[in-house]
């Protein structure tokens, strides 16, 4: 039996489905490896996020510390009237609390600075200049 030369040009050229098909697989590839940096990046922001938050919980205790110590301060001068020591100890524990709140304060305020999701937001960034040149060189 001879096969039919017209059968291996069939092959060859795609169907209108074959092509949508096609384009639908590539366009979830597509979807799953910008899913897949996502989840990536999720995880790296997590780990962010845990450390502000863990900066802002001892910014806000060293501060809160801070004021007691400033109160037990007060007290100091009350009872200073009465010429009891203990004071002094108060006010340098006050000053220690207020250093470190500000150094933790500091380091939140840059930490903060830095974007959520940069390699994301850049491979978005190269796909719209992708589709925007593709789009100009079709007109």
């Amino acid at each position: 039996m001879e096969s039919d030369p017209s059968q291996g040009t069939r092959a060859s050229i795609l169907s209108p489905i074959d092509s949508i098909r096609d384009l639908i697989v590539f366009f979830v590839r597509y979807l799953e490896l910008r899913l897949q940096l996502l989840g990536l990046e999720s995880r790296e922001t997590g780990f962010h996020v845990l450390g502000l938050s863990l900066l802002l919980v001892s910014t806000v205790t060293c501060f809160s510390g801070f004021i007691i110590m400033l109160v037990v301060f007060l007290l100091y001068l009350m009872m200073w009237t009465l010429h009891w020591e203990w004071g002094w100890s108060a006010v340098a524990l006050a000053g220690v609390f207020l250093i470190f709140s500000i150094g933790a304060a500091v380091i939140f305020r840059f930490r903060i600075v830095g974007p959520l999701f940069p390699a994301t937001l850049a491979e978005f960034r190269k796909d719209r200049e992708w589709l925007k040149h593709t789009i100009q060189s079709n007109k």
